[in-house]
């Protein structure tokens, strides 16, 4: 009979669903800047302790130049440098040498007003080591890059082909920034690069916007080897929506998550400036052979847009970003909890700073927990001022 009730209370507590929730906030930070500021990215080193990448305004006509931190497991600055540059920087990625550097890729404003994407390399002390430039004009506010487990560098770009349509380029290069190759993706349609990644195996993913002949966009995730041979194309469609990529993440079970927004226009006739749209989050999971396995929109009760995803140990996936709009008046960073099937489980919404604050980089964090910074670059002439949130672990 004993052994009958301890089977009877083993079985109840297995039935018991296991609920996963947005963990409560362990800290929350800005610095004590006076100056226009924000931060686009983070990266957690060995020891616990964060560098930071972000922007800074210049007196003067409202440049920004690049600025990089490092953090305790705290919050606590550690050491920082700016990094002084003619014309308006926009940073995008810090990732880790693979020694003791940094690799720092962001776009450089030209005189002519336009943009060229760079690639630097830091010290561990932030000391300048080399950078490398773009040769042609960014044709979009994007670039990526990732190292791959030979040592070399992936450059994501998108340029100003010579037909005036943008153009997918991704140029390896070698640990000292020497050029070795450049990839062009060409093909039917306009296509734009948003997101690149490692993947274990060490072959790459990216992330296209593509315009369709009826200008419809969609989205495409590619896969190539380390030689810059395609592997295989994933295609994202809807057939009444506008989709536009932010952020690539691989998973523990070797898939691809793909987020963004899906926007649907309700008066598509009307001048660009008069257009009313409603967005909302987009995420695709991709199987290792690059079939799509379920693509989602989340929506709230207003505008919502995907900027970045992290996945958890155990396949659930946080994805962040904002809501623009919002009949309740709930808008600022969003914060969105998705099972692996892509079953939303919870959602929240932080107060915002300021117009158009978001989530612009979500990282899981050596302690079970995550940390997100923003707001990124955001088009605004208003005072902007970043910030860092760190949760707890995941329970």
């Amino acid at each position: 009979m004993k052994t009958l009730t301890l089977c009877f209370i083993g079985m109840f507590f297995y039935m018991q669903p296991i609920f996963t929730q947005i963990p409560e906030t362990t800290w929350e930070k800005g610095l004590p800047v006076n100056a226009s500021h924000y931060f686009s990215d983070v990266l957690e080193l060995p020891g616990g302790n964060f560098i930071l990448l972000g922007a800074m305004e210049q007196t003067g006509e409202r440049n920004f130049d690049i600025w990089l931190l490092e953090l305790n497991s705290s919050g606590d600055t550690i050491k920082t440098r700016l990094f002084e540059n003619a014309g308006k920087d926009i940073p995008i990625r810090v990732l880790s040498d693979g020694k003791e550097g940094y690799l720092l890729a962001y776009l450089n404003e030209t005189p002519e007003k336009t943009y060229k994407s760079r690639l630097m390399a830091v010290g561990s002390d932030f000391s300048e080591q080399w950078v490398a430039e773009a040769d042609k004009h960014s044709a979009i506010v994007r670039s990526d890059i990732a190292s791959d487990n030979s040592g070399n560098i992936w450059w994501l770009n998108t340029v100003k082909g010579s037909d005036g349509n943008p153009e997918v380029l991704l140029s390896k290069l070698d640990a000292k920034g020497k050029k070795v190759k450049d990839v062009a993706f060409k093909g039917d349609n306009p296509a734009e690069g948003y997101a690149l990644r490692e993947l274990p195996d060490g072959t790459i993913a990216m992330s296209f916007r593509m315009l369709s002949p009826d200008k419809k966009s969609f989205v495409q995730v590619t896969r190539i080897d380390n030689q810059g041979e395609v592997l295989w194309k994933a295609i994202i469609r809807d057939a009444n929506k506008q989709l536009s990529p932010q952020c690539l993440c691989c998973s523990p079970d070797n898939t691809l998550l793909a987020g963004g927004w899906a926007g649907l226009c309700y008066n598509p006739d009307a001048p660009a400036d008069e257009q009313i749209w409603d967005y909302d989050y987009l995420l695709s999971k991709i199987d290792p052979a690059g079939n799509v396995i379920w693509t989602q929109n989340y929506n709230r009760e207003g505008s919502e847009k995907g900027t970045a995803v992290a996945v958890l140990p155990d396949g659930n996936i946080m994805a962040a970003g904002k809501c623009e709009t919002s009949f309740t008046g709930s808008v600022g960073p969003w914060l969105l909890l998705v099972d692996k099937n892509g079953s939303k489980i919870q959602d929240q919404v932080y107060k915002f700073r300021f117009v158009k604050d978001q989530v612009a980089r979500i990282i899981c964090t050596q302690d079970g927990g995550l940390l997100m910074v923003g707001p990124g670059y955001t088009e605004t002439e208003r005072k902007i001022s970043g910030w860092m949130r760190k949760l707890n672990p995941v329970m």
